[in-house]
């Protein structure tokens, strides 16, 4: 891939603020390292959500969510593919996972992955982690040094969560309306290539209905902090460093802790960007255990 284009690809999972703004131009599959393992066991409270992504109120492509976050871990696949013009002009598609730990509030990842692919260029990564700290990671074609790009760090890679898993908010309590304090957090966030943090803070609560859900949903501003890994004195990332325009509205997955978007809203430097849920699909989840049966006794 030119490196314009593979900055561009990397950057865009950057921009958009948290991870399934990447619907039009990223996503991700499992690998065959034991490391990069993705797995479809079963977890207990299963989910699937479609989105429609616009650009200035056209539509321009399309998403879906499918995952499990019950019983403590949580996995969580994203397919999204171009549509109308723009699929006609770029053919691009892509598909991404995260899976790992639910651990008080925060999710934390043991596995990562990315696939890209455009009418003439693809991008491959994979991450594996431990404890939250990045262990490996595998980029294929290998991003070209640059001068002006930030250095990470070693502590750049401590204690992070991948842009899928970002996605997933954990409240303290299973019962319940949505907690506004899960708006009240920062993420840091580690994409294969350089670390930058995303800020969240409450705004309100408002209802929303859509087929599958009806309900409240918790309304959060977004900020993005590029911290590592980006190219330096690039507008996009001076735009995007300065934007106040960046609004996620999170969802209670029934019998669960876990919040997931909904809606995504990005102002970019063309305009402003959506994601918007059409259909939410999910089961109540981690039911409680029963006692197995005891043997009778001597009679």
């Amino acid at each position: 891939m030119p490196q314009n284009n593979r900055d561009r690809a990397v950057f865009c999972g950057k921009k958009t603020a948290l991870s399934l703004c990447f619907g039009v131009f990223l996503l991700v599959s499992g690998s065959s390292d034991a490391a990069f393992q993705f797995t479809n066991r079963k977890l207990g409270a299963p989910l699937e959500i479609d989105y429609r992504i616009s650009l200035l109120d056209i539509g321009i492509g399309v998403a879906q969510a499918q995952g499990d976050v019950g019983s403590g871990q949580y996995r969580l696949t994203v397919k999204a593919r171009a549509t109308g013009m723009a699929g006609w002009l770029t053919g691009t598609s892509a598909e991404a996972f995260s899976m790992g730990a639910q651990v008080g509030t925060r999710v934390v990842p043991t596995s990562h992955g990315l696939d890209f692919t455009g009418q003439k260029n693809a991008f491959l990564l994979r991450m594996g982690l431990v404890g939250g700290t990045v262990s490996q990671v595998k980029i294929d074609p290998p991003l070209i040094p640059r001068d002006d790009r930030v250095p990470v760090e070693e502590s750049h890679r401590r204690n992070v969560v991948d842009p899928i898993g970002a996605t997933i908010f954990l409240q303290a309590q299973r019962a319940g309306p949505p907690d506004p304090a899960v708006c009240n957090r920062t993420l840091p966030v580690f994409d294969g290539v350089g670390r930058f943090d995303i800020a969240l803070t409450y705004k309100e609560t408002k209802p929303l209905k859509i087929i599958g859900f009806h309900g409240p949903v918790l309304v959060c501003s977004v900020r993005y902090i590029p911290v590592s890994g980006h190219r330096m004195n690039r507008p996009a990332v001076e735009f995007m460093r300065e934007n106040k325009d960046i609004e996620i509205w999170l969802g209670l997955v029934p019998g669960t802790r876990a919040l997931v978007p909904l809606r995504i809203y990005v102002k970019t430097m063309i305009g402003g960007l959506e994601i918007e849920a059409t259909r939410f699909g999910a089961v109540a989840g981690d039911p409680k255990p029963v006692a197995p049966p005891q043997a009778d006794g001597p009679k």
